[in-house]
């Protein structure tokens, strides 16, 4: 099975927009050539079934028609984050045993090679040649990679999500409460490293035109929403505080919207109303999860249900493990189609991983009589800032590296519509006496590390942290 040539088979003889990206508008027919011509390119350079390609590219036409030219070929993407670092980048290169990775113009390097595309691309690609040796992934059943997901940019503890060509199409066919239908305009805000599987896959799949937003989104937001008319927003709960608190997003501007999701990090009723007092819509959630998919979707209008992620979708089950008896609330398993093959390192099938086929998302919640599922906590050591999830190790394992910090601890501080910022407290050496300036060549050394959005907002130096008897660091609840 390959997911691609399901997309073809899928839209037929349909010739509607497929893609509206600064300006341009591409229909299906085109995309199709334009990809087929990508993936011949690809196939003469050395990219054949079982390779590892990464792609490194803000959102454009370009990152749909390479992603799909590489899914072609049987070959498996590994999405890199242009808000990743150099140096993060060459991390996850350097450790996934990348062949190929293909680029746009902002991030090539010295020695790339021209991408040989001008007939199928827009913008000037890139193409390097990183490991020769193709070492295909084994899945069970003989299904074939079709991406490698890591959820920060380096790999480290993060395990590397593998999904197959099945799982993509079983996760996109269960997806039913999006409600996407063929020739509607779909904005898009959000990051394709992190959100091309489920969305982007389904909307070609539905036939839809996804309009892309630009970077940087708060510039552009107003004059992409100004001239298309949209029927579907699915953004983070930072992008729709945006549009709230905008003067020259106009109401008129969403006036066929037909609904508006919510997803990557928790939106609240607040936002949700504001949203909805500017513009007349309902803004409501829906859950995702890389090794899941989306199980759950809110298409309730009611504002009382505005904080609950939404009911299972039909092909999905539930269960809250070690529920506590007065609230209800509980670890939330869940069970359904289109589950990720197995994590890369190390290798573990999602047999081994899921109990009884159930995989425990690490989050909290609770289902009221209604049958809506309302998430609580997580019990995961996460920092969702804007949707983009933070690892408080990852930025830990860098303070640690400067000279002055003898330990430390990195914890989610809310803030707001950007959900949380790191906050970090710095046990310093003996002897150390810090500079008036410490916070700022603290900061400035993680910048050179880390992406911007996983450097610490705040700095607090502290005689000593918490730590277990074994030596482990006591996290904050």
């Amino acid at each position: 099975m390959n997911l691609y040539r399901k997309i073809i088979e899928e839209i037929g003889d349909y010739a509607g927009p497929a893609v509206c990206d600064r300006g341009r508008t591409t229909s299906y027919p085109e995309l199709f050539r334009r990809t087929d011509l990508a993936a011949e390119r690809l196939r003469r350079l050395g990219i054949v079934p079982g390779a590892n390609v990464a792609i490194l590219a803000d959102d454009s036409l370009e990152y749909i028609i390479l992603s799909l030219a590489v899914l072609s070929l049987d070959a498996a993407i590994v999405p890199v984050s242009s808000r990743a670092t150099e140096e993060e980048t060459e991390a996850l290169l350097r450790e996934m045993r990348i062949n190929f990775l293909i680029c746009t113009e902002p991030y090539r390097k010295t020695g790339d090679a021209d991408f040989p595309g001008v007939d199928c691309l827009y913008d000037r690609c890139f193409i390097r040649t990183l490991d020769p040796r193709i070492e295909p992934v084994s899945l069970p059943g003989g299904r074939i990679a079709a991406f490698i997901r890591f959820s920060s940019g380096t790999t480290g503890k993060n395990k590397g999500v593998v999904l197959s060509h099945e799982s993509v199409i079983g996760r996109t066919d269960a997806c039913e409460e999006l409600g996407v239908v063929r020739g509607e305009n779909i904005f898009w805000v959000l990051d394709m490293a992190f959100h091309f599987v489920v969305t982007i896959l389904l909307f070609l799949r539905k036939g839809a035109c996804i309009v892309i937003c630009p970077p940087p989104v708060e510039a552009n937001m107003a004059a992409v929403l100004r001239e298309h008319s949209v029927h579907l927003l699915y953004a983070t709960p930072y992008h729709y505080k945006l549009m709230t608190a905008s003067e020259s997003i106009l109401p008129e501007y969403l006036s066929r919207v037909r609904r508006a999701f919510s997803t990557a990090m928790k939106l609240t009723p607040a936002d949700a109303a504001a949203f909805r007092a500017k513009f007349g819509h309902p803004l409501t959630q829906a859950y995702g999860i890389i090794e899941v998919g989306l199980p759950c979707v809110n298409t309730s209008g009611d504002p009382e249900k505005a904080a609950s992620v939404g009911r299972l979708q039909p092909s999905y089950r539930l269960m809250l493990k070690d529920a506590d008896p007065e609230t209800g609330a509980g670890r939330i398993l869940l069970r359904g189609p289109g589950f990720f093959e197995a994590y890369l390192s190390p290798f573990r099938t999602r047999d081994e991983v899921c109990e009884d086929g159930y995989f425990d998302t690490g989050d909290i919640g609770f289902v009221d009589p209604d049958g809506y599922l309302f998430i609580t906590a997580r019990a995961k050591n996460l920092i969702n800032f804007s949707g983009m999830k933070i690892f408080p190790y990852e930025v830990e394992n860098v303070l640690l590296e400067h000279p002055w910090v003898r330990d430390c601890r990195v914890s989610g501080k809310p803030a707001g519509s950007f959900g949380e910022v790191p906050d970090a407290e710095i046990v310093l050496e003996e002897g150390v006496v810090p500079p008036e300036e410490w916070t700022q060549v603290l900061r400035e050394f993680c910048y050179r590390k880390l992406a911007a959005y996983k450097v610490p907002k705040f700095f607090r130096i502290v005689p000593s942290l918490p730590r277990t008897a074994s030596g482990k660091l006591i996290r904050k609840k």
